[in-house]
């Protein structure tokens, strides 16, 4: 008994002392990490679906924000139209609809759609089997509401440019993308409780994905021993050793059938991306779509700004990149980007 009761003793220490290493470890890693993690509660980042947190009182236009069945988000319409048509623009897996951008659009004086494709009104609560049908209900309200008939383009970050290049392979109207740290195939679902479903669905039946159960449980582990200690944790190998892990007939039926897009497009990627292998995907979409230009950024991460990492009280993402590298790349790219839109739009 006393043996017993020793052993007992003894794993209740060891389980107190790496409880106050781990929580020492996080307190440091927190106060090292402070500038990129969100803690306003009343901040877009921290709730990004809650359309209140937006400022829609904007100089120089109209923004009238949205929230009719599965078009969610804003309408921004500058005084002054200076372009044909419209453009719509989504973010990333982080839930905003791309907003501030949105902004810098209209002030250059394109008619804009700020949407969101998960999280508010009747889209789904997380992106598990998100139905692209939900685009057919804002092309009838573009063409409802739009003040100026024209092209089409939709601009996309991250999962958005996943799913912005889903939507271009289906819907004609789609006339120009722009998509940046993009994807190449569909991925698994990023709901935790149906984690190995699809991301998307197409008419009731949810899209060919890669599955997250071919990726390599060491990266997993990695991943999970990451969030514990508050250390940044980087995707980029879990997506890595998915694609590696996937048999050729998976990796093709996953794979966003570019080819079948006809329009214009272009690609911004850093060749430093950690949270998934962008640049790598841009190559795979151009080499489909070769009307397609990709523009990659080989010491840039997966966004273009100061933030390297994005954080909150769960964990800390890491993204990539250097400071004078992301900005470097955000310039240029941005040039790059008011250049095809003026062409597109015939401003």
């Amino acid at each position: 008994m006393r043996l017993i009761l020793k052993v007992l003793l003894r794993i209740v220490v060891i389980a107190i002392l790496i409880t106050v290493i781990i929580f020492g470890i996080r307190w440091v890693q927190t106060n090292r990490y402070s500038e990129y993690i969100a803690t306003d509660e009343e901040s877009v980042y921290v709730e990004p679906a809650n359309l209140t947190f937006y400022e829609t009182k904007q100089a120089n236009m109209s923004v009238e924000t949205i929230e009719e069945g599965y078009v969610n988000g804003f309408h921004l319409v500058p005084d002054e139209i200076l372009a044909e048509g419209a453009i719509f623009t989504f973010g990333g897996s982080e839930g905003s609809p791309n907003y501030e951008l949105a902004v810098q659009l209209a002030n250059e004086g394109y008619e804009v759609y700020s949407l969101f494709f998960f999280g508010p009104g009747e889209l789904p609560e997380s992106i598990h089997e998100v139905p692209l049908d939900f685009y057919q209900e804002v092309l009838a309200y573009h063409e409802e509401h739009s003040q100026s008939d024209g092209p089409i383009t939709v601009l996309g970050a991250s999962k958005g440019a996943e799913l912005t290049l889903n939507l271009a392979t289906i819907y004609e109207e789609i006339d120009h993308i722009v998509l940046y740290a993009p994807s190449a195939y569909n991925f698994f679902s990023l709901d935790q409780q149906n984690a190995d479903a699809s991301s998307w669905s197409y008419q009731d039946e949810p899209l060919p994905h890669l599955s997250n159960q071919s990726g390599s449980m060491i990266e997993t582990m990695q991943m999970i021993a990451g969030f514990i200690t508050y250390t940044p944790v980087s995707y980029q190998p879990i997506y890595d050793s998915v694609i590696e892990g996937s048999e050729a007939e998976s990796l093709e039926a996953a794979r966003i059938k570019a080819e079948e897009f006809t329009g214009e497009g272009i690609i911004f990627a850093g060749g430093d991306d950690l949270m998934w292998n962008s640049s790598q995907m841009g190559e795979a979409i151009i080499e489909q779509a070769n009307q397609i230009e990709l523009h990659n950024y080989p010491e840039a991460g997966h966004l273009f700004s100061n933030k390297r990492y994005l954080g909150d009280s769960a964990g800390l993402i890491a993204l990539g990149g250097n400071d004078e590298a992301n900005q470097a790349a955000l310039e240029e790219s941005h040039a790059i980007l008011l250049e095809n839109l003026a062409n597109w739009h015939n401003k």
